[in-house]
């Protein structure tokens, strides 16, 4: 009998190990591992997203400024019916006063997902009923064949190979998230040269996107979660702009709150200046985006300051981090930047 519950102890241990502490071989750090290895309890702000999410905000900054912490449930390109899971997930290792959720994502149809894009995401949420519960959703929602099945549930299995990969660093922090905000200094210049106006006018965004969005409201009120849908500058084609001009409305008439910062004349994004791409912005957009957004959430919501604790030692530290990155990719003094910016927010 002894051996027997020996042997069930050290079967249990072996699939914990297998499930959550080997990730190491062969998972990527992203917003969604490093969520995991932050202390429990000690974020005021999870915010939920694809990557506009966490290019866009910088939560060192924020810190810096008004000293409230923002993790990220958060990956590139990520479908947004995961977002309720994300939610969830969250749930269950912090209890933040507020939700942000990016809504740039809320029109797609599934037809712009490839698997690589659902795993970046669903890989890296820990075993439990609530991976379950996605992949469940996931597999009805993208059609996945059910040989197919095993490959989601046990990632492990495509990935074993790459311990013949593994290095020193493999083990250590990404060093291109600073708490999950992706700082890129380089410009790229939108064509047209162009700030986007964005058009009023609404497009039916599918049933399919429709329900999605709908089940997540439903979600957040009957666990009466504080939530702020936001959309992120950025150039949209006219057809998304107007799909997601309907999920807003659906939004607001839910009684729920939307800021549309495509449409912010007060933001000052400089088009020339101010994107690394046509979807994201530079390390200075998102500069003018954080001082802007951030001092409406401290305004708005009251969080507690944190700068003199002692468990928020970390947020000093990688926000010392990205300026010495800044002054070594650009030579410049990001708190020189910093002033220039702060006169306008």
């Amino acid at each position: 009998m002894k051996n027997f519950i020996k042997s069930i102890i050290f079967i249990l241990v072996f699939i914990f190990l297998f499930l959550n502490v080997f990730d190491v071989l062969w998972l990527d750090d992203n917003n969604i591992s490093l969520f995991y290895k932050e202390k429990k309890n000690t974020a005021d702000i999870v915010y939920v997203g694809s990557s506009n999410a966490y290019v866009s905000f910088n939560s060192t900054l924020a810190f810096h400024k008004y000293g409230f912490a923002t993790l990220f449930q958060s990956t590139d390109a990520m479908p947004f019916i995961l977002t309720k899971y994300l939610i969830k997930e969250a749930e269950r290792y912090q209890k933040p006063s507020l939700y942000i959720i990016d809504i740039a994502k809320v029109a797609d149809g599934k037809e712009e997902y490839d698997y690589s894009n659902i795993r970046r995401t669903v890989d890296n949420i820990r075993f439990s009923k609530n991976k379950m519960d996605a992949l469940k959703e996931i597999f009805e929602w993208k059609n996945v064949p059910k040989e197919e099945y095993v490959n989601f549930y046990f990632s492990h299995l495509l990935y074993h190979n790459r311990w013949k990969d593994l290095t020193v660093k493999s083990f250590e922090p990404n060093p291109e998230l600073y708490k999950g905000y992706l700082y890129v200094d380089w410009t790229s210049q939108i064509n047209p040269q162009e700030k986007y106006v964005w058009q009023d006018e609404e497009r039916d965004m599918g049933k399919e996107n429709e329900k999605i969005l709908r089940d997540l409201i439903k979600y957040i009120k009957d666990n009466n979660l504080q939530v702020l849908f936001v959309l992120t500058p950025r150039v949209y084609s006219e057809e998304v702009n107007q799909k997601i001009n309907f999920a807003i409305s659906i939004i607001e008439d839910s009684g729920l709150e939307v800021m549309n910062f495509a449409k912010d004349e007060d933001l000052k994004i400089d088009p020339e200046t101010d994107y690394y791409n046509f979807a994201h912005l530079n390390v200075y957009g998102s500069t003018k985006f954080t001082l802007y957004f951030s001092k409406y959430l401290a305004e708005t919501y009251k969080f507690r300051n944190h700068k003199e604790d002692a468990d928020y030692k970390s947020w000093h530290e990688e926000y010392e981090r990205f300026k010495a990155s800044f002054k070594k990719e650009s030579n410049k003094d990001f708190e020189e930047v910093l002033k220039e910016y702060e006169e306008d927010y």
